[in-house]
């Protein structure tokens, strides 16, 4: 950058603080009323002080450091500090006015921060990669609901905001200790009015998008969310078994793929689609359930208070489904006024959008149809899926319906798990067993001292504090969860439907449960190895297939193995008993029970040897095998008595589903 444009840079800031000394002056000493003059308070010109001091600050700091940071970036803008936020894309200038977050409170340095973040984070993309910048555009105008669009639009800003910081403090590591106090103590703060913030409060969706960012913003950060949410973010940061952070690799400016080069806008845009929004797409169908559930609730509430007054009730009506998500509003209102403030007005947004929509056309990589790039987009997500999972896209989606579809039923096998965390972590209010100087009440038995101590001139120990004392129950719940199921050609259809949903309720809810564990043992900084849950799971037809290990953890490839394997249901006989054999010689630790559940609907190839093998099993008297019969009574007597027959496939999942609360209760 020339001298001259230095020096034009230098002159526009100087005319603007002085623009700014005369418009202060003239509104402190303009007149009042009548002739008299309005008083001006020491107060007030302290205020006018600091406020010009800031603004100074910040200012002369964005002057000099501006047009090196459009040189290291490639920028090819021209940046000057006026009156307001403006740009005109078409000579690729932008203006830029501090006061705009000066005046909402910003120290100087978290005004610089700000600004920095505006254009590194934002307008950056428009000249460097606009075609990435349209692609974010339709994608938040693709969906018709005003609200959903919100959410989009939320979840864009996020993970551009933590990609446009990271590049501003790679290139100003002045910079990173300001990023996250402005983060820390104003956009997403730790405590407001000396109060932990409570983010549990607000829809799950949010809730991952706020702690992903302070996790990458502030260090060492604890946001408490719910448990989905946390469950969610900890997938994405530890992809692919721990070996890859999804979440730092997606935003980091750095970052490269797997042909060497540096991801452009458009390839992150791909993974986030593929990898991250699924995850808070997810969050936001439970968000939503969660809120049509508390209005029905409440709807059947009002309808009993006035079938009480014998008065007509008003059901909702099919058009009423845009209240389920109206406590969302509240939240996103919040993101949009605190948390994301806009300096530039909607008429800029336009300019910036024309000019980015223009730049595309022009672009020769708009030679082809937007449809067919999205076309081609999906083809390329999913075959990186594919290549990672042996699945495509679309069976995840079926996956994560039937996630959604069983929600309820998956919560509750992790709801009375609780009751056994419960009776090994238990925490009761009691009073200390040593007196103190200072406490909660006067310690009765050391009155008669606390007189002594007194005469004597000694600092009385006459106080006992209440303190929560962790207890611990002998119990150990170590188990090994084996799911045999039936693939034989007569499974087909319903059964087979069936048996998937099961397999999808028992080994979702299972896994949460071991999460549960570790998630308590780390908050509560105790030792939980004596519990512990591991599931495996089988199929069998003419052959038998393992197609999860028996482990604690639950990926996406063992979890569409399985579902597909189910759902296919055409392996010809019904060797089951080469699947017990197999489980038979697998290593057995003492300590641990181990349960296999055998799901079927006729009889076995070779019951005599399916019957030596359920005996060699049960010789163990820490393994229980237990049998569902879907139909057959030759099943129901193969593993009798811990047998249970069903005539209707649709009832499997919920007597799987107790039958596995069962276990846990026992």
């Amino acid at each position: 950058m020339s001298m001259l444009v230095f020096y034009n840079i230098w002159l526009v800031l100087y005319t603007i603080s002085i623009r700014f000394v005369k418009k202060m002056t003239e509104v402190l000493h303009t007149p009042a009323t009548g002739t008299e003059s309005r008083a001006v308070t020491p107060e007030q010109e302290a205020l006018a002080r600091e406020y010009q001091a800031s603004l100074d600050k910040a200012a002369a700091f964005l002057d000099d450091q501006i047009p090196a940071l459009c040189r290291l970036t490639g920028m090819d803008v021209r940046v000057a500090i006026g009156d307001g936020w403006a740009t005109n894309p078409e000579t690729g200038s932008f203006t830029i006015d501090p006061s705009f977050f000066i005046e909402k409170g910003y120290s100087a340095d978290h005004c610089v921060f700000a600004t920095l973040h505006e254009l590194m984070a934002h307008v950056r993309d428009i000249k460097r990669d606009p075609v990435f910048s349209a692609r974010q555009d339709a994608f938040v105008a693709s969906s018709k609901d005003p609200q959903e669009q919100q959410a989009r639009h939320i979840f864009n800003n996020t993970l551009t905001d933590i990609h446009g910081n990271k590049q501003i403090m790679n290139m100003l590591p002045v910079m990173q200790e300001v990023g996250a106090d402005i983060y820390d103590s104003r956009l997403f703060p730790t405590k407001r009015d000396d109060e932990l913030v409570d983010y549990t409060n607000i829809p799950m969706h949010l809730q991952f998008l706020y702690k992903i960012i302070r996790q990458e913003m502030i260090p060492d950060s604890k946001t408490p969310v719910r448990q989905e949410v946390n469950e969610a973010i900890n997938q994405l940061r530890n992809f692919q078994n721990g070996q890859v952070d999804l979440i730092s690799f997606l935003t980091d400016p750095g970052a490269r793929g797997s042909n060497g080069k540096k991801l452009s806008g458009s390839d992150r845009f791909d993974y986030w689609l593929t990898q991250i929004w699924p995850q808070y797409e997810t969050l936001i169908r439970l968000d939503k359930q969660e809120a049509k559930d508390a209005q029905q609730q409440n709807s059947g509430q009002q309808t009993d208070g006035d079938a009480d007054e014998q008065q007509p009730s008003n059901p909702p009506q099919d058009g009423d489904s845009q209240k389920d998500t109206d406590s969302f509003s509240d939240a996103y209102a919040d993101y949009f006024d605190n948390k994301h403030p806009e300096p530039f007005s909607p008429e800029e947004h336009q300019k910036i959008h024309d000019a980015t929509h223009k730049a595309v056309q022009e672009d020769r990589r708009t030679k082809v149809t937007p449809e067919q790039q999205e076309r081609a987009r999906r083809a390329a997500a999913n075959h990186r899926y594919r290549e990672q999972t042996g699945h495509s896209l679309v069976e995840k989606q079926r996956y994560d319906d039937e996630i959604q579809r069983f929600h309820k039923q998956i919560a509750q096998m992790r709801t009375v798990f609780q009751s056994v965390l419960n009776e090994v972590v238990a925490s009761r209010r009691s009073l200390s067993r040593h007196s103190r100087q200072d406490g909660d009440i006067l310690d009765p038995n050391r009155l008669a001292q606390t007189v002594v101590d007194i005469k004597s001139g000694t600092t009385p120990e006459a106080f006992q504090r209440y303190e929560t004392i962790r207890g611990r129950t002998e119990l150990n719940c170590k188990t090994d969860y084996f799911f045999v199921f039936d693939c034989s050609g007569s499974m087909g259809g319903e059964p087979a439907q069936a048996a998937a949903s099961c397999a999808v309720i028992i080994l979702e809810g299972l896994a949460g449960m071991e999460r549960d564990i570790r998630q308590l043992e780390e908050q509560q900084n105790i030792d939980l190895s004596d519990l512990s849950v591991r599931t495996s799971l089988y199929t069998f037809g003419d052959a038998a297939v393992c197609h999860k290990p028996l482990s604690s953890s639950l990926h996406d490839k063992q979890r569409l193995d399985t579902y597909t394997a189910i759902t296919a249901a055409d392996m010809g006989n019904t060797a089951d008993y080469l699947a017990l054999q197999e489980i038979a010689t697998l290593p057995h630790d003492q300590d641990r029970q181990r349960i296999i559940v055998v799901v079927t609907d006729g009889i076995s190839n070779d019951p005599g040897t399916a019957r030596a093998a359920v005996s060699q099993l049960r010789r163990d008297q820490n393994t229980v095998v237990y049998g569902v019969s879907i139909g057959s009574d030759a099943a129901e007597q193969l593993y009798a008595p811990n047998a249970k027959l069903i005539n209707d496939p649709k009832d499997l999942p919920n007597v799987l589903q107790s039958f596995i609360e069962t276990t846990i209760q026992t």
